[in-house]
């Protein structure tokens, strides 16, 4: 994948092709603040990708102010020599954590049961 420096729509879009790509055979719903370049009309969305925005102000409801709280926590009190030794650390960190733990901090029931009630996601009994 590539490494995206800028926030901007050219970039959100190669990351949505990307990530799209490495998982064709899912259905990903990708959940998003109101930033100009989430929104842009420039934006193609792939087929397996839906964008759900989160209303403005509530980082209640925002799945990776979960996931900053957790990492912020695990470094506290370190002193970085660089930007790029803050960089690699939070690299190993994130890399020493199974997939279950992420979807752990960042799964949402509401979005879940929002997409139960449209169909697109099955029912649990």
């Amino acid at each position: 994948m590539k490494d995206y420096h800028r926030v901007n729509t050219e970039n959100f879009q190669q990351f949505l092709d990307d990530f799209s790509e490495r998982h064709p055979e899912d259905f990903h719903v990708v959940q998003t603040d109101n930033a100009r370049f989430h929104r842009s009309k420039d934006l193609v969305v792939p087929d397996n990708v839906m964008l759900l925005y989160q209303p403005p102000y509530s980082p209640q409801v925002n799945s990776s102010e979960r996931l900053w709280q957790w990492s912020k926590n695990e470094i506290a009190n370190e002193i970085f020599p660089s930007l790029e030794a803050l960089k690699a650390t939070l690299n190993r960190l994130f890399l020493s954590k199974p997939k279950a733990f992420f979807a752990s901090l960042t799964h949402r029931q509401f979005i879940s049961d929002a997409l139960q009630k449209i169909g697109m996601l099955p029912t649990t009994s």
